[in-house]
């Protein structure tokens, strides 16, 4: 049996989604064997609780090769290609498949899901948070933070289940079929990982792959025409769902000149809200707000019903996060911001938001990613940058000949530079660009330390 409810089970990794589907399949009555390369206090005790349950636990396991049968292999998303376990899942005889692929073989309600290199948890919490409060029973899963495998669980209960979906949780997909799905963007990412940008596209776009209908597939109007995304949609003579943050003639949702956020049935075209209600701020925060509209209006609550809730929506915390003003200056927490894209996205809405300098605090993880194509941004818009992490000596390389750039061994030291140097009517903005985990355990654990500092250092 390969769908996970007999037989033997090998799951790679014990991070959250290994352990989610660990237990998932030792609920099934399955065999169960967890392999990860490390061990840790936390590991350590997720094998405790697994090994009570019967499930076979090996930890510190470096090697590519596995000789025991098994029906099915998981694979978590955080693994590495080129590590032992990357590797031997490369060469097992069993079919392998992603945790959100096993989790969704036990889902009994519709899926929702949501993709795209930036946007993707912004979206997911506003669908979660607008269909609750239309009265329906939903919950947020996968790469927000709760393993579909731990969700798959409550499914019955509910109406629908809003998934962020990143690319490595792509990789393995085979039957993972939403009702209704969503593509927010698509730029450089994680070429870490990946051969070239376009394996990078190719993956993002699996999420379409048992879509139901083409009309059911909601992505940005840029993508719409683009011959690589369309091959992936459903072919059945349906158009998917379109979505600009300017006027358009063809979008289904847009922002219009006058910035209404509009939606188009045919030649009529309601006009839904002004922009200036929204508390997301930043235009690429207004597409995702339409994208949200879009998935609601498929999950049958129509914009109307919407639009109040999304309204009234908050964002999390690390994106765009105003922290502290200390004698005319704006401390500003965009941890989030861990790719190039969201670092212009951040600077752009910066600077639409304040006539002052920006003093700029970037650097970490790179993923293999070219940042020179910024440094025009860079010259424009910022007075002095403020570098850490492991890259920090790369980012001076490629921006120094264009804004001052100063490279700090640790984010405290940067912080007290920013703050030395920033007046009345400055911004100090955190948009790292760059993942977190040379320093820090992720881009959360970032934004609370540069709250904390910046917290400390200006007596708020």
């Amino acid at each position: 049996m390969t769908d996970g409810k007999c037989g033997k089970i090998l799951v790679l990794g014990l991070g959250l989604s290994g352990m989610a589907a660990a237990e998932l399949a030792a609920k099934q009555r399955a065999s169960v064997t967890v392999l990860d390369a490390c061990t840790s206090a936390a590991l350590r005790e997720r094998a405790d609780s697994l090994t009570r349950r019967g499930v076979d636990v090996r930890l510190e396991w470096n090697e590519s090769k596995w000789d025991a049968p098994a029906d099915l292999a998981i694979i978590s998303p955080g693994i590495p290609h080129p590590s032992a376990l990357g590797q031997l899942a490369h060469q097992l005889q069993c079919p392998v498949v992603s945790e959100l692929e096993y989790g969704f073989r036990f889902c009994s309600c519709p899926i929702l899901a949501i993709t795209g290199t930036n946007g993707k948890t912004t979206t997911t919490e506003l669908v979660t948070h607008c269909l609750k409060h239309a009265g329906r029973k939903v919950l947020a899963a996968g790469n927000i933070g709760k393993p579909l495998c731990e969700a798959a669980t409550r499914s019955a209960q509910l109406d629908f289940l809003v998934v962020e979906v990143s690319s490595f949780q792509l990789e393995h997909v085979d039957r993972f079929a939403p009702l209704a799905a969503a593509l927010l963007n698509v730029t450089p990412d994680h070429l870490d990982r990946y051969a070239d940008f376009d394996d990078y596209c190719r993956t993002k776009l699996r999420i379409f792959k048992n879509v139901p209908r083409a009309d059911h597939v909601v992505l940005r109007e840029d993508l719409r025409a683009v011959e690589n995304v369309r091959g992936e949609l459903p072919r059945d003579g349906a158009e998917p769902v379109a979505f600009t943050s300017r006027e358009s003639l063809f979008a289904s949702y847009f922002l219009s000149a006058d910035n209404v956020l509009c939606r188009r049935t045919g030649n009529s075209v309601e006009r839904l809200m002004p922009r200036a209600d929204l508390k997301l701020r930043g235009l690429h925060n207004v597409e995702n707000v339409l994208a949200a509209l879009a998935l609601c209006e498929l999950a049958g609550v129509p914009p109307r019903d919407v639009v109040p809730h999304a309204r009234a929506f908050v964002p999390g915390a690390h994106r765009l996060e105003v922290v502290a003003f200390h004698n005319g200056v704006r401390f500003v927490n965009d941890s989030k911001a861990t790719n190039i894209d969201a670092l212009q996205q951040s600077i752009a809405t910066t600077v639409a938001e304040s006539r002052g300098r920006i003093f700029l605090i970037a650097g970490g993880v790179d993923k293999g990613v070219d940042f020179a194509p910024i440094a025009p941004l860079l010259e424009k818009h910022a007075s002095e940058v403020f570098l850490i992490g492991r890259c920090r000596e790369r980012l001076a390389k490629q921006w120094g000949h264009v804004v001052s750039c100063k490279v700090f061994a640790s984010l405290t030291a940067a912080v007290n530079a920013a703050v030395e140097s920033a007046t009345s009517g400055d911004t100090v903005l955190l948009a790292p660009g760059c993942a977190s985990q040379d320093m820090f355990t992720d881009y959360a654990e970032r934004g609370r330390e540069f709250c904390n500092l910046v917290k400390r250092r200006v007596g708020e």
